[in-house]
C-alpha cells in the first residue's frame, strides 16, 4: 500500500480560464496555420499540395498525443506528462523556426502537435479532477476559452503571418505561456505503474490509421492504398481490443473498451469535433473565395467567440435543471442545422453562423462529456505534491 500526501489545492478562482489557456493554443495548429500555407510553401521551396502535410501532420500528432497522454496521465500523473509536453513544444518550435526544408518543418510540426496533445489532455484531466460542486463551472470556463481560441484562430493566423509564416506555424507553443499558471495544479505520483508498451503502440497505430484515412482525400492517396490502410487499421483495432481484454490493466483499460457509455461518448465527440474542424478549416477558405481577406475573415468570426462563450455559460446553467443529454443534443442539433443551411446558402452571414454554432457545440460537448465520464469512473490514484 502506497503512502500518499494530499496536495495543497490552489484557489479555484479563475481555474477554468487558466486551464483553457493551456488547452486553447492547440486549436491554432490547423485553422491558424492554414492561413500561412501559401507563404510557407514558397519559403520552403515546395508545392502547395505538398505543404498540406504541415496541416495534416498536426491533426495526426494531436490525435496521437492526446490518446497516449490520456492513459499516461493515469500512470505517471499530470506533472510528468505536462513536463514532457513542454519539452515537445519547445523542440518543435526550434525545428519549425529554423527548418530549411519541408521535411524538417513537418517533423517540427509533429513534435508541436504531440506536445499540444499532452497539454489538452492534461488540462481536461485537471479540470475533471476538481471537486464535484466546482467541476461544472471549471469545465464551462474551459469550454468558453476553447470557443474563444477557435473563433480567433483565423485572425491570429493572419496577424502572425504578416510578421512571419514561421511564427504562424508555432502558435501552438503559446501553451507554454500558461504553463506557470497551471503548474501548481499538478502533482507527481509516488508510485508509477508499469507501462503497457504493446497496448500503447497499437493505440498509436490505430489512431494514426484512422486520421490518415480521414485525410486521404486531402493527401491524394490512391484508392487501393486507402482500402489497404483502412483494412490494416481495422485489423490493428481488433488486435487492440483483444489485447486490452487480456490485459485488464493495460494501456487501454478493458473497462473503457467494453463500456457502452464510453463508446457513445466517443461517437458524439467524434461527430462534434469533426464538424468543428471542418468549419474552422473550410469556412475561412470559403469566405476568402467570396473576396474577403484573411484579416476580414478573422474579424467576421470574432463575434462568434463571444456568442459561443455565452452559450457555453448558459449551457452550464441549463445542465443544473435539465439532463446533460438534452443540452448536448440541442447543441448538436443546432450545429447540424446551421451546417446543412451553409451547404445550400453560402452567404457570409450563414457561414459565420455555422462556425459560431460549431464553437459553441464543441465547448458544450467538452463540458458535458467530460463531466459525464468523470462521474462514472473511479477517482484517480492518490498523488503527492
Amino acid at each position: 500500500m502506497t503512502v500518499t500526501a494530499a496536495p495543497t489545492r490552489p484557489a479555484l478562482a479563475g481555474l477554468g480560464w487558466r486551464l483553457g489557456a493551456l488547452y486553447g493554443p492547440a486549436i491554432y495548429g490547423v485553422s491558424a496555420a492554414a492561413v500561412a500555407l501559401p507563404a510557407a510553401a514558397a519559403g520552403l521551396h515546395t508545392t502547395p499540395s505538398a505543404a498540406v502535410w504541415i496541416l495534416t501532420i498536426h491533426a495526426l500528432g494531436l490525435g496521437i498525443g492526446a490518446a497516449v497522454a490520456g492513459r499516461a496521465t493515469d500512470i505517471w500523473g499530470p506533472r510528468r506528462v505536462l513536463t514532457l509536453g513542454a519539452a515537445l513544444l519547445a523542440a518543435g518550435t526550434i525545428l519549425c523556426a529554423t527548418a530549411p526544408t519541408l521535411i524538417v518543418a513537418v517533423a517540427g510540426r509533429a513534435l508541436l502537435a504531440a506536445g499540444s496533445g499532452t497539454m489538452t489532455t492534461t488540462a481536461l484531466t485537471l479540470a475533471a479532477g476538481q471537486p464535484g460542486p466546482q467541476r461544472p463551472m471549471v469545465l464551462a470556463r474551459l469550454g468558453a476559452m476553447m470557443a474563444l481560441f477557435s473563433a480567433t484562430a483565423p485572425l491570429a493566423g493572419a496577424l502572425a503571418t504578416a510578421a512571419s509564416w514561421r511564427a504562424t506555424l508555432v502558435l501552438p507553443a503559446l501553451s507554454l505561456v500558461a504553463l506557470p499558471l497551471c503548474w501548481p495544479l499538478t502533482h507527481r505520483r509516488l508510485n508509477s505503474g508499469r507501462v503497457d508498451g504493446t497496448g500503447a503502440g497499437l493505440l498509436v497505430l490505430v489512431a494514426a490509421g484512422l486520421l490518415l484515412t480521414i485525410q486521404s482525400a486531402t493527401l491524394h492517396i490512391p484508392q487501393p492504398a486507402v482500402i489497404a490502410l483502412l483494412a490494416g487499421t481495422c485489423t490493428l483495432g481488433i488486435l487492440l481490443i483483444v489485447h486490452s481484454r487480456r490485459h485488464r490493466a493495460g494501456f487501454l483499460p478493458a473497462a473503457a473498451v467494453g463500456s457502452r457509455r464510453f463508446c457513445l461518448a466517443g461517437l458524439v465527440g467524434a461527430g462534434v469535433y469533426g464538424g468543428l474542424f471542418a468549419c474552422v478549416y473550410a469556412v475561412p477558405q470559403m469566405l476568402t473565395r467570396l473576396g474577403h481577406s484573411a484579416q476580414d475573415v478573422g474579424l467576421l468570426l470574432l463575434p462568434g467567440a463571444v456568442a459561443a462563450a455565452l452559450m457555453a455559460r448558459l449551457a452550464a446553467t441549463a445542465i443544473r435543471a435539465l439532463p446533460p443529454q438534452r443540452v448536448l443534443a440541442g447543441a448538436a442539433a443546432l450545429f447540424s442545422a446551421t451546417m446543412l443551411l451553409a451547404t445550400v446558402n453560402q452567404r457570409p452571414a450563414v457561414l459565420t453562423c455555422a462556425a459560431t454554432a460549431g464553437f459553441a457545440a464543441s465547448a458544450i460537448a467538452q463540458m458535458t462529456l467530460t463531466a459525464a465520464i468523470t462521474a462514472h469512473t473511479a477517482p484517480p490514484a492518490q498523488a503527492a505534491p
